[in-house]
């Protein structure tokens, strides 16, 4: 058996598997598109993230435009 050590940028360091998290589609806000969460919240920022019901995906404002990060079944 073999032990990874697993180092992290803090300099905490764990020998443990890491454990597999989910997030779900209903964690976020839900609107239909990018114009749509403008609409709603206003001027997007980076780090800002809502769930698309169009597409069924994850959009995450980066550098100035939105990504898409993930998918979800409906």
């Amino acid at each position: 058996m073999s032990i990874r050590i697993f180092d992290f940028s803090d300099g905490f360091t764990s020998a443990a598997a890491p454990s597999p998290i989910g997030i779900r589609s209903s964690s976020y806000a839900n609107y239909a598109s990018d114009s749509a969460y403008v609409s709603a919240e206003g001027a997007a920022e980076d780090g800002d993230a809502y769930y698309n019901t169009t597409d069924n995906k994850v959009r995450i404002y980066e550098n100035g435009s939105w990504v898409e990060n993930a998918s979800f079944e409906a």
